[in-house]
C-alpha cells in the first residue's frame, strides 16, 4: 500500500477531497484492468482511517443475479423481521451501518466487476442520498455503471478519479523516491519502458530486480545489470493466463499469433481468421488498429503480449507462423519497420535463419534504433554469398563497434575478400569504407592506416566510373559518402581547418543533390564552425538543419548526427541550459537503445552543469553515467566523465574527493575523440587548479596554444580564460587575441575580462559579468564581478563598489566557491541594515519595516541614513538596483 500512496500521490490526494465535501455522494476510481485500481482503492480506505469508518465490499458476476448479492455480508447480520420486505432490509442496512459507524463518517467501497443487482443499487442510492454513507466504487470505465449512478456522475454528486498510466517523468520520481541514493535517468528510464509505464507492473518488476540482484546500489548509485530482463512474476502470468483463457478458442489463437508477430496487416488477419473475430476483439479493446494506409493490428496490452509469447513453445510458434505467411517470405516492400523487425524476431524465436535480404534490412534498422545485439542476432547463420557478404560484414562489425569492441568489428572486415568487395555497388563499397574508417579510428595502432584507406578507395571509385560500371547519380552519392567519412575523420581529429572549405561546399549541396548527405555534411559544418570561432555561424546552422529534420531527409542517420554535433555547438557557444533540453529530447525510449546510449547522454547532462559552474547539480548526472559506463565495454566517454567529476567536486571545495576521480583518470585511456578529449584535458587541469595544484595553470595555456596551432580558436579561449584566473598580463593578451578571432558573447565575454582585467577597466569587468549573467554563468559571472570590485574599491568608486558588492553577495549564495575572492575589503552593511534595505527597496514604508522588525520608526530611519551613506545613494528608488 506504500507503493500506491507514493505513485498515486495526486489521485489520492484528489479522491479525499472529493469524499470529504459535503455536496459529495463518493467517487468512482476507473483505469484498464490491472493498472492497479484495487491496490488504490485500498491504499485510499486505509488513508481515511481512523477518522472514517469504511466497509469493504465485493460484488461478484453472481451476485448480479442474488437479491442484495454485493451487500450480503449485512444481510447476514439482520434479524428475521428486517428480511421481510425491501424497505425493512434497507432500513435494517442502514441501521447496521450507522451503528457499526459508531458516530463517524461511513464509507463503502465497492469492486464491482461483474456490476450490481436492482436491489443492491437502490440500496446504496438510499444510502448516498441520505448522507448515511458515501461510497467508493472501483469500475473498468464509468459506462459499467448502473444507470442509477449517471444522474450523479453528471451533476457531480460521484467524481470520478481516474488512474492512468505513468508519464515518464513520474515513474522517475517514484522510482527515486522509493530506492533512494543517486537513480541514473537511463536507468528509471528502462523500468519505464519494461512496464509500459504501468504502475502495478513496475512495482513487481523492481521487486524481482531487486531481489535477483539485478537491481542494485553502488557507490550510492543504482544500476541495472547488462543483461537485466522482465523476469515475469508469476502473479502478472496467473493473471494474463486467466484473461486469455476466457476468450474463446479462435481469439486465444489470434491473441498468440499478434504475440509472436507484434503486429500484422488487418486485411491478412480478417483473411485468416475471419472478420466477426478480428470484431469481437476489437469491441473488447483486445487489439489496436493503426491509423494509416496498412492498418497494421497489434495486441492493445503489451504487457499480455510479452507474456503470451513468453510461455509459447518452438513447435507452437512454428505452427502460427506456417498459418499465417506458409512457406513463403513476406515481400520487403510489403513491411513496414515495426512489421520487419517483429517478422525478424519471430522468425529467430522459431529457431529458423531469415533470408539475407531480410537479415540485412532487420540488421540495418535494429542499428538505427540501437539495438546492436538484434542486428547481430538478425545476421546469425546466414550463408556466405559474394555479392552480399561484405554487406552482412559490415553491419556485424557496426553492431560489434557499438558494444564497445573494435577489435572484433575489424576482424569481421578483414575477412572480407578482395572479391566480395568487387561486388558491391559503388554505394555500398563507399558505406563499407566508411564503416571500416570507424572501426580503425577506435581500433589501437590502425588509425594511421585511414588516410591512406581513403585515398585508395577515391581512386578505385575514379576507375570504376570511367569504366561505366554505374550510373553516374549512384558514383555520385558515393563520393559524397566518403566525403562525409574524411570530414568526420577529420572533426574526429580535431582537424576541422583541414576540411571546412570542402565541408562548407558539401553542406550547401547543388540542385538535384543528395540532401541527406547535404544535412549530415551541415551537422558536421556547425561543429567545425563553433571550433574554428564561427560561433554565430554555426548556432545559424545549427537552426537551419533543425528546420529540415522532419522532412525526408531528416532520417535517423541525420537526426543521431545532429544530436551529437548540436550539443558541441550549443556547448562551446555557452547555451548550457539548451544542452540540457537536447539530451532529454534525444528521443532514446527503447531498453535496448537506453542500454546502449543512455549512459552518454547522462554524462552529457553532467557535462553541460559542470561548464556552467554547477558542480553540485552535475554529480547526480555525472556518478550515474560513471556507474552504468564502468559497466560496460565502450570506454571512450568514461575518461571525460572522470575528469568531469573531479571538476564538479572541486567546484564544491572538496579536494579529495576530486583527487581520487583524478586518480581513476589516470588509470583509464581509450581512443577519443578531440572534441572528448579536449573537454576532459580542459575539465581536468580546472579541477586541478580549483584544488591548488601547480603546474594546471601552465597545462591550459600550453593546450590553449596548440588549440591555436590548428586554428581552433573557441577552444583555446575557454582553456585560456580558466588559466588566467593565476597567470599574468602576457597570458591575459594572448586570450584578447584569441577571441578576436572569434564570434557570439562567449567570446565577447573573453575579450571584455582579458582587457579589463589587464587594463583595469571597470567598463569592461560590467560588461563582462552582465554577458557571463545572461549565459547564466555564475561562476564566471562572480570572477568578473570580483575583479571589478577590487578596481572599484583601489579607484575609490564608492556607488559602484557597493552595486558590485551587492552582486557579489548575491552570487554568493549560488556559487559554493569563489574563483577570484576581492582582495580589498570595504564597509559593508550590517545584517540589520541589509534587512531594512531589503524592505525598503521593495516599497514599504518606514512605518511598515518597523512594525515588522519591532522596531521604533526613528530607528528605521537611523539605518537607512547608514545605508544610503554606504551605497552612496540619495533615494529609495536606487535601492532595488542594489539589492
Amino acid at each position: 500500500m506504500h507503493w500506491a500512496r507514493i505513485v498515486r500521490a495526486d489521485e489520492l490526494k484528489a479522491a479525499r477531497e472529493a469524499l470529504e465535501s459535503e455536496q459529495s455522494y463518493g467517487i468512482v476510481i476507473t483505469g484498464a484492468r490491472d493498472i492497479g485500481k484495487g491496490a488504490f482503492q485500498t491504499a485510499l480506505v486505509r488513508s481515511l482511517a481512523p477518522d472514517l469508518y469504511a466497509q469493504t465490499l465485493r460484488s461478484t458476476r453472481v451476485g448480479t443475479e442474488t437479491p442484495y448479492g454485493a451487500l450480503a455480508p449485512f444481510l447476514a447480520r439482520l434479524p428475521d423481521e428486517a428480511l421481510e420486505n425491501p424497505a425493512a432490509t434497507m432500513r435494517g442496512i442502514m441501521e447496521t451501518l450507522t451503528a457499526d459507524a459508531a458516530g463517524r463518517p461511513a464509507v463503502i467501497a465497492l469492486e464491482t466487476p461483474g456490476g450490481l443487482d436492482e436491489l443492491s443499487t437502490a440500496t446504496l442510492v438510499n444510502l448516498m442520498i441520505t448522507n448515511t454513507a458515501k461510497v467508493i466504487v472501483v469500475a473498468t470505465r464509468t459506462s459499467d455503471l448502473p444507470q442509477d449512478f449517471h444522474w450523479m456522475l453528471t451533476e457531480g454528486r460521484i467524481r470520478e478519479i481516474p488512474l492512468d498510466l505513468l508519464p515518464e517523468e513520474r515513474t522517475e520520481a517514484v522510482i527515486g523516491e522509493v530506492l533512494g541514493g543517486i537513480v541514473p535517468r537511463t536507468v528509471a528510464r528502462m523500468l519505464h519502458a519494461m512496464a509500459h509505464g504501468n504502475p502495478e507492473l513496475l512495482y513487481r518488476i523492481v521487486g524481482d530486480f531487486l531481489q535477483s540482484g539485478q537491481l542494485r546500489a553502488t557507490d550510492g548509485v543504482w544500476t541495472l545489470a547488462e543483461d537485466a530482463e522482465t523476469t515475469r512474476s508469476r502473479e502478472i502470468d496467473d493473471v494474463v493466463r486467466t484473461r486469455v483463457e476466457r476468450e474463446t478458442p479462435e481469439v486465444q489463437t489470434v491473441i498468440e499469433a499478434l504475440a509472436c508477430a507484434r503486429r500484422l496487416p488487418l486485411e491478412q488477419l480478417a483473411r485468416v481468421f475471419g472478420v466477426e473475430v478480428i470484431s469481437t476483439m476489437d469491441e473488447a479493446g483486445l487489439i489496436a488498429v493503426e491509423e494509416g494506409e496498412r492498418h497494421s493490428v497489434a495486441l492493445s496490452d503489451p504487457v499480455m503480449e510479452e507474456v503470451v509469447r513468453g510461455w509459447l513453445s518452438v513447435p507452437r510458434r512454428r505452427e502460427l507462423r506456417s498459418l499465417l505467411i506458409g512457406n513463403s517470405e513476406p515481400p520487403l516492400e510489403t513491411l513496414g519497420v515495426v512489421e520487419l523487425l517483429g517478422y525478424a524476431a519471430w522468425t529467430r524465436e522459431c529457431q529458423a535463419v531469415l533470408p539475407t535480404e531480410h537479415a540485412i534490412a532487420a540488421a540495418h534498422a535494429s542499428l538505427r534504433l540501437h539495438d546492436p545485439h538484434f542486428a547481430l542476432d538478425c545476421l546469425e547463420g546466414v550463408s556466405r554469398a559474394k555479392a552480399t557478404w561484405a554487406t552482412v560484414q559490415r553491419l556485424r562489425a557496426g553492431a560489434y563497434l557499438a558494444l564497445g569492441l573494435p577489435v572484433q568489428a575489424h576482424a569481421l572486415l578483414e575477412q572480407v575478400t578482395e572479391e566480395e568487395i568487387a561486388a558491391l555497388s559503388p554505394i555500398d563499397f563507399a558505406l563499407f569504407v566508411e564503416t571500416l574508417a570507424m572501426v580503425k579510428r577506435a581500433t589501437p595502432g590502425r588509425e594511421r592506416e585511414i588516410t591512406a584507406l581513403f585515398e585508395d578507395s577515391r581512386a578505385r571509385l575514379l576507375v570504376n566510373a570511367e569504366l561505366g560500371g554505374a550510373p553516374e547519380p549512384e558514383t555520385q552519392r558515393a563520393r559524397g559518402i566518403l566525403d562525409l567519412a574524411e570530414f568526420s575523420d577529420a572533426a574526429y581529429r580535431g582537424r576541422f581547418a583541414s576540411v571546412y572549405d570542402r565541408l562548407e561546399n558539401a553542406a550547401a549541396g547543388v540542385p538535384g543533390g543528395d540532401d541527406e548527405l547535404r544535412l549530415r555534411a551541415g551537422c558536421l559544418l556547425m561543429q567545425a564552425q563553433v571550433m574554428v570561432g564561427r560561433e554565430d555561424e554555426a548556432l545559424a546552422t545549427l537552426h537551419r538543419v533543425s528546420s529540415e529534420l522532419a522532412g525526408p531527409a531528416g532520417t535517423p542517420r541525420v537526426r543521431q548526427e545532429f544530436v551529437t554535433r548540436a550539443f558541441d555547438t550549443l556547448l562551446f557557444n555557452g547555451h548550457w541550459r539548451q544542452c540540457l533540453a537536447l539530451v532529454r529530447s534525444a528521443g532514446y525510449e527503447t531498453v535496448p537503445s537506453l542500454r546502449v546510449s543512455g549512459a552518454h547522454y547522462e554524462f552529457a547532462a553532467g557535462l553541460a552543469l559542470v561548464f556552467a559552474g554547477r558542480g553540485s547539480d552535475a554529480l547526480s548526472p555525472l556518478l550515474a553515467a560513471i556507474a552504468q559506463l564502468e559497466q560496460g565495454n565502450v570506454r571512450a566517454t568514461l575518461g571525460c566523465a572522470y575528469a568531469a567529476t573531479a571538476f564538479a567536486f572541486a567546484q564544491q571545495g572538496d579536494s579529495a574527493a576530486a583527487r581520487s576521480y583524478l586518480d581513476r583518470l589516470e588509470g583509464w585511456s581509450a581512443p577519443t575523440s578531440y572534441t572528448l578529449h579536449a573537454s576532459m584535458e580542459f575539465c581536468a587541469d580546472m579541477a586541478r587548479r580549483w584544488i591548488g595544484e601547480r603546474g594546471a595553470s601552465a597545462r591550459l595555456v600550453d593546450a590553449a596554444q596548440e588549440d591555436i596551432a590548428a586554428e581552433r580558436w573557441t577552444m583555446a579561449g575557454i582553456r585560456l580564460v580558466g588559466a588566467t584566473v593565476e597567470t599574468g598580463n602576457e597570458e591575459l593578451a594572448l586570450l584578447e587575441e584569441v577571441c578576436s578571432h572569434r564570434q557570439g558573447a562567449l567570446a565577447e565575454l573573453g575579450r571584455r575580462l582579458a582587457r579589463g582585467t589587464r587594463l583595469r577597466d571597470l567598463t569592461d569587468l560590467v560588461a563582462a559579468s552582465d554577458l557571463a549573467a545572461g549565459l547564466e554563468l555564475d561562476t564566471l559571472e562572480s570572477r568578473c564581478t570580483a575583479v571589478a570590485l577590487d578596481i572599484a574599491r583601489d579607484t575609490g568608486d564608492v556607488r559602484s563598489a557597493r552595486i558590485l558588492q551587492a552582486r557579489l553577495d548575491r552570487l554568493t549564495g549560488l556559487v559554493e566557491v569563489l574563483p577570484v575572492v576581492p582582495q580589498s575589503l570595504g564597509p559593508l552593511l550590517t545584517a540589520r541594515e541589509r534587512e531594512v534595505a531589503v524592505l525598503a527597496a521593495r516599497g514599504e514604508s518606514n512605518r511598515t519595516i518597523a512594525d515588522e522588525m519591532g522596531l521604533s520608526v526613528r530607528t528605521v530611519e537611523g539605518h537607512l541614513y547608514q545605508v544610503f551613506s554606504k551605497l552612496g545613494i540619495t533615494s529609495r528608488s536606487e535601492l532595488a538596483g542594489l539589492l
